[in-house]
């Protein structure tokens, strides 16, 4: 506002509204006038303000009509009248701007209430566990293979339109999603791949279940072991889980030619996998039969109990 318009409170210290018999109506639109021109109303709500009753239109108009009247009668009034008659037109260009057809203003709703509406859009999820739909990841490791459909399903695949609407709801959804949902990966490729490209999954990342099977698992553990968030960790295992050999078994097998084949203890993948640290919950389970041959209990059992001490806080008595 420009320092030659006397504001609604200089006005009213003047005594003006009173003197000139301006309508509470028009002294409500006057104040919420000054409230727009100090930042502290949108445009839009000031309109709405007017919009409210055909009386709030037309207290405008009587002040703009009384205005006039004084001026003609008393000249030394002009300043004053001038600045509500000013005031009174733009509230009335405010009303009769068109609405806003461009949506309802989502980003400008407190962040608490955005997080309430994700939850209240992924009241739909029924199962804990995610997969999303995914790009080709180029690898022939064990494809995701879809859960007993005469059962609840343990894993369900999720359409992330939501996060396609712009970046900043695409990063917060996501974030949220991340947090509250375990996600499936089919294979370490996919994993590696999704961690090496999404810096949202990596900073947000709490749960995760993953069939560890793949020629890049050490590189897709290492990259796990730098999600601060991580906090449970579901390895499903299978025999294809000792497919790719090691740097050192590599070695070894040229000049051993008889070594039986890899155990679990000596998979691709494991030093990194020791890594991780910081966990409040691990688990080993068998990869779903229909996508792989499964190992022994006694294998799942003993590397569930090395994950657990290696990886979990410890913890207080």
């Amino acid at each position: 506002m420009s320092s030659s318009r006397a504001t609604f409170y200089a006005h009213q210290t003047l005594n003006l509204h009173a003197r000139y018999g301006l309508s509470d109506n028009a002294k409500k639109l006057l104040r919420a006038h000054d409230n727009w021109k100090m930042g502290g109303l949108e445009r839009d709500q000031l309109g709405r303000l007017v919009r409210m009753s055909p009386d709030m239109r037309k207290s405008i108009t009587d002040t703009i009509t009384k205005c006039a009247e004084i001026m003609r009668k008393k000249p030394a009034e002009v300043k004053n009248c001038i600045d509500i008659i000013q005031a009174c037109t733009e509230i009335l260009d405010a009303a009769d701007k068109p609405p806003d057809l461009e949506g309802f203003p989502f980003l400008k709703l407190p962040a608490e209430l955005r997080q309430n509406i994700y939850r209240w859009y992924a009241t739909k999820i029924v199962a804990t566990t995610l997969v999303a739909y995914s790009n080709e990841v180029g690898c022939d490791c064990g494809k995701w293979t879809p859960p007993n459909p005469s059962t609840l399903p343990a894993i369900h695949r999720v359409d992330m339109a939501l996060a396609r609407t712009c970046s900043q709801i695409k990063s917060e959804y996501l974030e949220f999603i991340y947090h509250k949902y375990t996600l499936y990966f089919a294979c370490s490729c996919e994993l590696n791949k999704r961690l090496k490209g999404n810096s949202t999954l990596r900073a947000s990342l709490r749960s995760i279940k993953v069939h560890w099977t793949g020629p890049v698992s050490d590189k897709a553990f290492s990259r796990l072991a730098k999600c601060k968030e991580l906090r449970h960790l579901d390895i499903a295992i299978s025999k294809s889980t000792t497919n790719f050999e090691t740097p050192r078994e590599k070695e070894m097998r040229r000049y051993f030619h008889s070594m039986k084949p890899a155990r679990l203890a000596d998979a691709l993948g494991i030093e990194e996998l020791l890594s991780i640290r910081g966990l409040t919950s691990v688990c080993v389970s068998h990869v779903n039969g229909r996508q792989s041959t499964k190992r022994t209990d006694e294998e799942r059992a003993n590397l569930q109990g090395l994950l657990i001490f290696k990886l979990r806080v410890p913890e207080l008595d």
